[in-house]
């Protein structure tokens, strides 16, 4: 099914707070009281217990931007057009200090074409290098990288008004230090947390996800600070907003990895299931859960462009050890391990792959690579 580039990019901001969890350092009380919840599959889509709030319709005309003429953009776009946006997913909530960006999807944007690229940071990245001659350089006993985990990042930063300005520092650092992983300028970032996700799901009547492995978890984190065991079994889900963050964040039962493949598959649904309207009767609600520095006038070009946008066209790479695209070979994202078994990045490589992807359509990146299409993971687009 074809969604509009508006709904991916809202998507976007959404999926981007789902995967923080109680991993090493989390703060969360163990004492909280555990609850029991068994979650059964349906072979029917089951019928949401949240009811979307009904939408006004109106009538608008939208002239698409030809392919084959420059098009003007609004101030607030790049020079070359295509717009880069870190969306990060932070686990700042009830019993937890601080703020961790476990989620980290940097999505590249033609507005002229509609073509989207995808590219996934795992939160265990170790030591992301500074861009050449960036005061940063030097903070850290690695010399000229982030002696930390990619998470880390956006926390640190925000702690150093010095580096990286007065303004919202936090971001500044990770679009700094993420985009010069991927070779890209990252224009604008969106930060949402928890709660905010389970929000926006529920106001839009929640998403149907099929699951193909069993997920469980014997101490799930709740928002609220408390524990569940919860056990999600294979089969097709209608998900209300705290069971489709629990299938977009829990990583005990599988890993990071996996789960960073859960996200796009939320990503996917919300593109391809949410009528467009319906997104724009619910910004109010997404301007409560989402931070953000995208202009008004970015955000209202995106959403008026409305081209015919494809999901099973999206150029989407997890820069993670042992990369699917690579099996059977020795190529690898990965330079190499810490003696704590954190990885890596071989930036270089990564960045490289990064230029590739954008300069082809994404179907030729799509194949020219052997990247997975999102139907390979997600299963077949809803009709």
């Amino acid at each position: 099914m074809r969604r509009t580039l508006a709904a991916i990019l809202l998507a976007g901001w959404l999926v981007a707070g789902c995967s923080a969890s109680g991993g090493e350092g989390s703060t969360i009380p163990t004492t909280a009281p555990t609850t029991t919840t068994t979650m059964a599959a349906t072979s029917t889509t089951a019928t949401s217990t949240t009811t979307a709030p009904a939408t006004t319709t109106t009538t608008t005309t939208t002239t698409m931007p030809a392919t084959t003429t420059t098009t003007t953009l609004p101030e607030g776009f790049p020079e070359e057009g295509r717009v880069n946006v870190l969306l990060m997913g932070g686990d700042s909530g009830v019993g937890r200090h601080g703020i961790r960006t476990d989620t980290m999807i940097v999505l590249s944007i033609d507005p002229a074409t509609g073509e989207v690229a995808m590219f996934g940071i795992p939160r265990n990245l170790w030591g992301l290098p500074f861009p050449p001659g960036h005061p940063g350089v030097g903070s850290f006993d690695c010399g000229d990288c982030f002696g930390g985990i990619a998470n880390e990042i956006y926390q640190w930063g925000a702690g150093r008004p010095d580096l990286f300005g007065e303004e919202d520092p936090g971001a500044a650092a990770a679009k700094t230090l993420l985009g010069h992983l991927l070779g890209l300028e990252i224009h604008y970032y969106a930060l949402v947390d928890l709660q905010g996700f389970v929000d926006v799901i529920d106001a839009v009547g929640g998403i149907d996800i099929q699951v193909f492995q069993p997920i469980s978890d014997d101490e799930y984190p709740n928002v609220d600070g408390t524990f569940s065991e919860i056990d999600l079994a294979p089969g097709t889900y209608h998900m209300e907003g705290h069971q489709a963050l629990y299938y977009a964040r829990s990583r005990h039962a599988t890993d990071d990895f996996n789960r960073m493949a859960r996200q796009r598959c939320v990503l996917q649904a919300l593109a391809q299931q949410v009528n467009p309207l319906t997104w724009l009767g619910r910004l109010a609600v997404i301007r409560e859960a989402v931070a953000t520095d995208l202009p008004p006038a970015v955000a209202i070009y995106l959403i008026e462009l409305l081209p015919d946008f494809d999901t099973a066209t999206i150029a989407a790479i997890r820069f993670m050890p042992n990369a699917p695209e690579f099996a059977g070979t020795e190529n690898s994202y990965i330079a190499g391990w810490t003696a704590d078994r954190y990885p890596m990045p071989d930036r270089d490589f990564i960045a490289a792959t990064v230029a590739t992807v954008l300069s082809l359509p994404p179907a030729d990146a799509i194949s020219q690579l052997g990247l997975q299409p999102l139907e390979t993971v997600c299963g077949p687009a809803a009709p």
